[in-house]
């Protein structure tokens, strides 16, 4: 007679009893409280599970078990050989022996791009930590320019940059003076620094403007950029030698170039320092109002 089973599924009162047989070894004697009908059950189970005493099972032959175990050998050997290095392959000499060439030069090979792999790895890391720290430092700045502003009438502290005036046509443009922060507790002197920035000064630069430019700027209430990381093309300019607007902040790395927004929040040029049509290390041509421009 053939048994054919698609599919076998216990309800939960037979799986749980079948739980307690295992516990004890199937033996229906060394379980208590069982009900007349949990009784039934376990008697059918146990019933079941004598057919398999009867099922034939025929030894295994010689010839397989031969097979087997020496398959068994020849994988412990591959295994062994894998592992260890020929005596024909190993150079002997008068202190003891060493590595063939070629292998060391590969295992030399490896280490040093594993090295590599693992510096690169460290300094883009160190890099994304001083992004965060001078990001972290604007912010601060942010926060004392806004307090500032609500204590000065809605003004934001600003210093002659006269530095730059030959830039301006002749006019004596201001920028944003974020030592005026420090000197009235707005903010901590260490907060007007990037930490990826290694010169001399601050290591930022800040929004640099026209006097008269301030008040149509603040009427139009949309500054863009405050400041951001150091101007690293400034010294070029003033200097009269060639340049490249396009030249990325130093401070940390190819990461991107932090800002600080007129609305005090943070955020990282990634790419080049271009925001919209606009080079923000230079002045444009047409001296529009909104021009970014950063100085220090």
């Amino acid at each position: 007679m053939n048994h054919s089973f698609d599919h076998l599924n216990l309800c939960q009162a037979d799986a749980d009893l079948l739980d307690r047989l295992v516990d004890v070894g199937f033996e229906l004697d060394k379980l208590d409280a069982l009900s007349a009908d949990e009784t039934a059950r376990a008697n059918r189970m146990l019933s079941m599970l004598g057919l398999l005493d009867g099922y034939p099972v025929e030894d295994a032959s010689d010839t397989l078990i031969d097979a087997t175990l020496a398959q068994i050998d020849q994988y412990d050997s591959n295994q062994s050989q894998r592992m260890r290095i020929e005596t024909s392959e190993i150079e002997t000499t008068s202190s003891g022996f060493r590595i063939p060439k070629l292998d060391f030069i590969g295992v030399a090979a490896m280490v040093l791009f594993a090295v590599s792999v693992f510096a690169m790895i460290i300094n883009n890391s160190r890099a994304q930590s001083i992004s965060n720290q001078c990001a972290s430092n604007m912010a601060q700045v942010g926060f004392g320019l806004v307090i500032y502003a609500t204590d000065h009438n809605g003004l934001t502290p600003t210093t002659e940059a006269t530095s730059v005036a030959s830039m301006f046509g002749g006019l004596i443009p201001t920028r944003t003076d974020a030592d005026k922060l420090v000197t009235g507790g707005y903010c901590d002197e260490h907060h007007l620094n990037c930490p990826g920035h290694g010169g001399e000064g601050g290591g930022f630069s800040y929004q640099t403007q026209p006097t008269e430019a301030w008040e149509a700027i603040r009427k139009q209430g949309h500054l863009l950029i405050v400041l951001s990381d150091r101007n690293p093309i400034l010294e070029s300019m003033l200097a009269g030698k060639d340049f490249d607007p396009l030249t990325r902040s130093k401070n940390h790395g190819s990461l991107g170039q932090n800002q600080l927004r007129d609305d005090g929040s943070t955020a990282s040029l990634k790419g080049l320092p271009v925001v919209g049509k606009d080079k923000i290390w230079i002045l444009d041509g047409n001296k529009r109002v909104l021009d970014i421009f950063l100085t220090h």
